[in-house]
């Protein structure tokens, strides 16, 4: 009873939502592009009829990450446990974590190899590929690298309303909250990307983002088209984006957050363990599971808590500190957030939690 459904069941001046196309890209590769047939067919249609195109890639970017075929060493921050991305603007390798930069290198700095190797797409290389597929089309490319300035977004989004540009090629801030009447097409080049990630809400967020970038197609009198790329065409949350179609697409997700007791149906506290040394921070994660096992049980047992493992974050090394993370499911009721007080406070005077910094983070907005 707290909360109460308002629907919008038509488009503001009753248009037509877009047609949407799903490409399969088990068996439309595209060879060395990452524009499939269909995709490119569309495009070149479009750009015939004048009118606009937005592509979306949410990676920033030239390359994922670079790698040594000799060896098959990854180029790595020193000081985070990821991969360095290749930025071809300015020739250096970066790390999107703690902003860390280099140059890269001639020869693998493990094994002395020359044969380096680069995997994967950002912004930077579809920005490229246009440039050669299409030479007399003025492109905008639209990421943080780009958008630096306090008034980027507003200058560029002008531009490319005005019509300097035919074809804008962004991440996320291309996907939502935007009006050009003239795009005609919008192509997602990797629906998949973010459907797997390790945090509960992958199907709520790719739902959101392809159902929010395929309503910038056809914002006036005549119907757009989405050209959706996957390697998972099958997958319901891709199926459902496609048709718009989110009371199905609820009913799917509400009964797997009831069934996982995810919110709404229990509230999420993310205990974040980071230190210098990843033995005493595993150390520290693993007695807090313990003293939540006897509070539980014991001072605070009328609270209802599932608890999960310790584990290492995602990316388990940052800015030189490791990060493991404990997820536990329960209410947000003051006997919940005393026994969180209790826990942090017994944690912190630990022994063995010398030099580890512990925090609660109560339904996170992303997980560590």
């Amino acid at each position: 009873g707290r909360y109460t459904l308002v629907e919008l069941t038509h488009r503001y001046g009753d248009v037509q939502l877009p047609r949407v196309e799903v490409v399969d890209l088990r068996t439309e590769g595209a060879g060395d592009s990452f524009l499939s047939p269909t995709l490119l067919d569309r495009m070149q249609n479009c750009l015939a009829e004048n009118k606009q195109i937005i592509l979306l890639l949410n990676r920033r970017g030239f390359h994922t990450h670079v790698s040594c075929r000799s060896c098959g060493q990854v180029l790595s921050c020193p000081s985070c446990s990821i991969s360095l991305t290749y930025h071809r603007a300015n020739d250096r390798l970066m790390c999107h974590y703690c902003g860390h930069s280099q140059r890269l290198p001639s020869r693998c700095p493990t094994c002395d190899s020359a044969k380096l190797c680069y995997s994967g797409l950002g912004t930077q290389r579809i920005e490229d590929e246009l440039a050669e597929l299409f030479p007399d089309v003025p492109v905008l490319r639209m990421d943080a690298d780009t958008t630096m300035s306090r008034t980027a977004h507003e200058e560029k989004f002008k531009a490319f309303a005005a019509g300097e540009y035919r074809i804008m090629i962004g991440t996320q801030m291309v996907a939502k909250g935007l009006d050009f009447p003239q795009v005609g097409l919008v192509g997602v080049l990797t629906a998949d990307q973010s459907l797997y990630s390790d945090d509960y809400r992958s199907y709520e967020n790719t739902f959101s983002l392809l159902t929010q970038v395929i309503g910038r197609a056809g914002r006036r009198a005549e119907q757009g088209l989405a050209v959706v790329q996957t390697y998972t065409p099958d997958n319901p949350v891709i199926e459902l984006a496609a048709q718009q179609n989110y009371t199905d697409f609820f009913s799917l997700e509400n009964v797997a957050r009831r069934t996982m007791h995810y919110p709404p149906y229990a509230d999420l506290f993310l205990f974040g363990f980071t230190g210098l040394q990843e033995q005493r921070v595993r150390q520290s994660a693993s007695r807090m599971l313990q003293l939540l096992h006897t509070a539980a049980t014991g001072e605070f047992a009328g609270v209802p808590v599932i608890a999960l493992d310790p584990t290492p974050a995602s990316v388990v090394r940052v800015a030189g500190k490791y990060r493991y993370k404990m997820l536990i499911k329960t209410r947000n009721t003051k006997q919940a957030r005393d026994m969180v007080r209790h826990l942090l406070h017994t944690i912190h005077n630990d022994p063995v939690s010398r030099g580890v910094s512990v925090y609660v983070d109560i339904n996170p907005a992303s997980m560590l």
